[in-house]
């Protein structure tokens, strides 16, 4: 490659990992990944730096010119259906080493595959209705649970509220998921008002936080920990505090 091929191919990998950490994958693997496909086209001292924010690579080129750029990330949630798709891209990228032209139509247009809202749906129901039991309730603060997640769900994919500001979004969704539970419970649909709550919260920490920041304490990458932790957690809790101070939970006559 030329010094301008070098860059173009820079800028496609990078935006691979861009769209990679988007869909909640693990800083770690994000550079492991990059890491691959550099080294698989022959480049050289690769360095890399990436949090949920900011993808930094610097690779040394087969004439030992080196190459640095960097992308901002400026989205994100958890989409394991598209994480798996860019997993599969990354291992055809390494296996085959495809030239310019077919890295960037792979890249900038992915066959991505296409959702069952029904299933994911479902699934909402599911999460909700099962962590709300798991944690104490009974069957009708499930049942409430489970109900709230079709409103969530609806928030995630028709409203597309988190394309606007992901943390908006956490902490909207939070109190309007909040205020829905202290309706039915004040109405007698669910007997345990924090139990039909707690599992919204368990699962929009789940969707928007993840596992991830855990697992990258195990890395030393405490800093995408943090962003995370902070952009999420801090303002869920406030969506839900606002409620709880606000609109103490009803007790039975």
């Amino acid at each position: 490659m030329n010094n301008f091929e070098c860059e173009q191919f820079l800028e496609l990998t990078l935006s691979l990992g861009r769209q990679y950490v988007e869909t909640g994958a693990e800083i770690k693997r994000v550079e492991d990944s990059l890491y691959r496909i550099y080294n698989a086209y022959g480049f050289e001292n690769i360095e890399i730096y990436a949090i949920t924010s900011l993808i930094v690579v610097t690779i040394k080129g087969p004439d030992g010119t080196h190459y640095t750029q960097s992308v901002r990330v400026t989205s994100g949630g958890t989409d394991l259906g598209r994480l798996e798709d860019i997993n599969a891209l990354i291992r055809y990228i390494c296996s085959n080493k495809p030239n310019l032209v077919k890295l960037s139509e792979i890249i900038n247009n992915p066959k991505k595959t296409k959702p069952k809202k029904l299933l994911k749906c479902i699934g909402y129901m599911l999460a909700a209705g099962g962590f709300a039991v798991f944690f104490g309730g009974d069957m009708l603060d499930g049942t409430a649970a489970a109900v709230i997640a079709i409103a969530v769900y609806f928030m995630d994919y028709n409203f597309k509220l988190r394309n606007i500001n992901n943390v908006i979004y956490t902490f909207i969704a939070s109190l309007v998921s909040g205020v829905i539970a202290l309706i039915f419970t004040y109405f007698g649909f669910g007997n345990n008002v924090d139990k039909v709550m707690i599992e919204r919260q368990i699962q929009l920490y789940i969707l928007h936080i993840g596992s991830n920041p855990i697992e990258a304490t195990h890395h030393g990458i405490r800093i995408s920990y943090r962003i995370r932790f902070h952009k999420q957690g801090s303002h869920q809790a406030s969506g839900t505090n606002i409620l709880l101070f606000k609109f103490p939970e009803p007790t039975s006559p």
